[in-house]
């Protein structure tokens, strides 16, 4: 006869848990299918906001999923280098950003594109990025 230690009952009970834990979920989930939409939603892009990568700050970009403090300074280093993205593709151009990456979290990012303020124009022919253009009170 096996004897075990305490230790090792404690393991034993706790995958059985696991085990026991997982195979009521796999059977809910077939028997309730609309479960699956709750635990999607979670990993969704229905309950995030779509956060603009040219407009965004390192501390906005942390809050979109897949994005950490490494990956945020990045996108605004390279945003005040090269200027506003004008595709989400172009967030793979970002040091660390792989396809892999990019797949996980290019549906929580928008690239609203940036007007520019020139008088009499909608324009800036030296590309920087200046304040956008308003109707005054007076024209």
């Amino acid at each position: 006869m096996m004897h075990f230690t305490k230790q090792e009952k404690i393991v034993l009970l706790m995958l059985a848990v696991i085990i026991l834990t997982g195979s009521v979920l796999q059977y809910a989930l077939k028997k309730y299918p609309q479960l699956r939409d709750i635990v999607n939603l979670i990993d969704s892009d229905r309950i995030y906001p779509k956060v603009d990568i040219n407009a965004a700050s390192a501390e906005e970009l942390v809050t979109v999923p897949y994005i950490g403090e490494y990956t945020a300074k990045n996108i605004v280093q390279y945003r005040q280098i090269n200027g506003p993205f004008t595709k989400i593709e172009q967030i793979k151009s970002v040091k660390g950003i792989r396809d892999k990456n990019y797949e996980k979290f290019y549906r929580y990012l928008t690239v609203n594109k940036p007007r520019w303020f020139v008088w009499g124009s909608n324009t800036n022919p030296r590309g920087l990025f200046t304040v956008p253009q308003e109707k005054s009170k007076w024209q």
